[in-house]
Parts: C-alpha cells; sequence; structure tokens
C-alpha cells in the first residue's frame, strides 16, 4: 500500500497543497480537462441564451486554454491565478454537481403565480428590515435627488485625495 501511495506522489510535481483538507492530484491538468470537458458536455442541457450557461462556458474554455498553454502545474496556476490547481478542480466538481440542479429548477425562467408573489413579498420583508436596521438603499425605482449626499449620482465623480489631519500641537510646557 505504501508503494502505491509512493508511486501516486511521484506522479505529482509537489508534495501538499498547503491546504488542510485538500489532497495532491496527481495528474492534475489532464483530471482538470477531463472535468472541463465534462462540464462543458453537462452545461449543454439548458437553453444557450442562459447567462449562467455562457459563463461556465466561458470558464471551461479559459480553463482547456491555460492548461494547453502551459507545461507544468506551477505555470498552470500562475496563469490561471485562481490559487492551486487542486482548488481549481474541486470548484469544477462544485459546479458539476449544480448542473443538474440548476437545470431541474429552470432557475433562468421568471417565477409566475403564487411563487411571484412570495418572492416580491419576501423582497419587500428584506428591504423593510435593512431601512429598519439604518441601511441606506439606492432603489432604481425610486426617484432620487440630484446630486445625493449619500450616493455618487456622477458618472465619473471627482475623488481627493486623502491628506491626514495635521498633528496636534505639543501640550503646554511640553519642550
Amino acid at each position: 500500500m505504501l508503494g502505491v501511495l509512493r508511486g501516486a506522489r511521484a506522479l505529482s510535481t509537489k508534495a501538499r497543497t498547503k491546504l488542510v483538507g485538500l489532497d495532491v492530484v496527481p495528474d492534475a491538468l489532464p483530471v482538470l480537462t477531463a472535468l472541463c470537458n465534462e462540464q462543458l458536455a453537462a452545461i449543454a442541457v439548458l437553453p444557450p441564451a442562459v447567462p449562467y450557461r455562457k459563463d461556465i462556458e466561458k470558464f471551461s474554455t479559459f480553463l482547456l486554454g491555460a492548461i494547453g498553454e502551459s507545461a507544468s502545474v506551477a505555470e498552470f496556476e500562475a496563469k490561471v491565478g485562481l490559487g492551486e490547481v487542486e482548488e481549481v478542480i474541486d470548484m469544477v466538481r462544485t459546479e458539476l454537481t449544480l448542473i443538474p440542479k440548476y437545470a431541474a429548477w429552470r432557475a433562468w425562467e421568471e417565477p409566475t403565480g403564487a411563487e411571484k408573489a412570495r418572492l416580491d413579498q419576501n423582497k419587500a420583508l428584506v428591504l423593510e428590515s435593512l431601512k429598519d436596521r439604518g441601511a441606506a438603499i439606492r432603489r432604481l425605482d425610486i426617484p432620487m435627488r440630484d446630486a445625493s449626499v449619500d450616493f455618487p449620482t456622477a458618472v465619473n465623480p471627482l475623488l481627493m485625495p486623502y491628506t491626514p489631519p495635521p498633528p496636534p500641537p505639543p501640550p503646554p510646557g511640553a519642550k
């Protein structure tokens, strides 16, 4: 058994991931390639205009491109900038579990009838709760006065650099 584990470790370019509970994946790039291809096949059940499908396709295509351009795991990690390759594999596996649920929920469709009424009521309760706690909410359906103090209304507001206040004068009698 120990020989098998040593053999698997020899396939990897690193001994550990530096993340508790996340094991090194031997042959991580081929594993990630297979998962990305599986993800692209799984997301095809959603209508092409669904933003979630577009995002997943874009992400998977990006990862596959980065894998193709990388000669090593370290180069892939540097190119992608999403942490270690094992973290990326975990992200893709998590999305693979979500895709069938998303398709079953038909989350891209607008709610109708009683479901829409329930969601509107929940939204109103959340907004009321935030207002009760003093949260400032900018609602696009309510006209706000121009040059609002709470919210910048200019397209490119002039931001002044921070200048710290001058130091306090020394106390009387101090030398």
